[in-house]
């Protein structure tokens, strides 16, 4: 079990423990869009003291901390990205380093929150941060930033609202600059840490069922045994499997 630290965001910080991750959560995934990434994650997640945690009660903000740090506990701080060029129609992939990017957002969170939850900005008005319930109850961004204001008028000039909370409650899903190394053209790719997270896991099934299939060929072992093996420890039988299994090929072909 890990112990998450969520910033607060302009609410009250929270304590989350994740446990890790085995086959039938990764079985439970029924696809590769933010509500099926949010639906396994709310399988992982728990408050800190026991007892079961709400996604709904952490803000967006939180929410992707959360999936941040599934994410780096599985595969690292990296994230490989593919593009197509829409100039010249070729393929090239770029890096990002999720680390690299939470520590650019918490550089640049406001430094002060109002007692009472939120901020407060130069022109008086209050606002909070936004949860999964508000995108959902919205049909246009103004009827979600009228949710999001605790005090004053949206007009005049609501983008500011908006610039404000991209600062103060940043999320992992982001529009990025990615130039075509092969014709130079600018490129914009929309990452999306929810949707790139759950195509990755998705995209790992097939091996999740090979290691299934050793294990029980190799152990006698049931299903429902091997899928509720954490994740590291299903790999490591499979590997030490696969390794016996090549030592003795070798010994038969020496």
């Amino acid at each position: 079990m890990r112990l998450i630290e969520l910033p607060a965001y302009g609410g009250a910080a929270a304590r989350v423990a994740l446990r890790p991750l085995n086959g039938a959560d990764e079985m439970s995934l029924a696809g590769t869009d933010v509500p099926a990434m949010l639906d396994l994650l709310a399988r992982l997640a728990t408050r800190s003291e026991g007892g079961a945690l709400a996604l709904s009660e952490l803000s967006i903000a939180q929410t992707d901390r959360l999936l941040a740090a599934l994410y780096q506990r599985l595969y690292g701080d990296n994230a490989e990205c593919r593009v197509r060029c829409s100039g010249c129609a070729q393929g090239y992939e770029f890096n990002l380093d999720l680390a690299q990017i939470q520590r650019a957002q918490d550089a640049d969170q406001p430094a002060h929150t109002e007692a009472g939850g939120g901020w407060r900005l130069a022109d008086g008005r209050r606002v909070r941060a936004p949860r999964y319930a508000d995108l959902e109850a919205a049909d246009n961004s103004h009827a979600l930033l009228s949710r999001l204001l605790l005090s004053g008028d949206i007009e005049p000039a609501p983008e500011r609202i908006s610039e404000f909370l991209e600062r103060a409650a940043p999320v992992l899903s982001l529009d990025l600059a990615a130039p075509c190394p092969h014709c130079g053209r600018a490129e914009t790719v929309r990452f999306d840490l929810a949707r790139y997270l759950a195509q990755r896991l998705v995209a790992e099934r097939p091996f999740l069922l090979r290691e299934a299939h050793l294990m029980a060929s190799r152990y006698g072992w049931s299903h429902a045994e091997i899928m509720a093996l954490p994740r590291d420890d299903r790999r490591a039988y499979a590997r030490l499997i696969e390794s016996e299994r090549a030592g003795a090929l070798r010994r038969r072909a020496g």
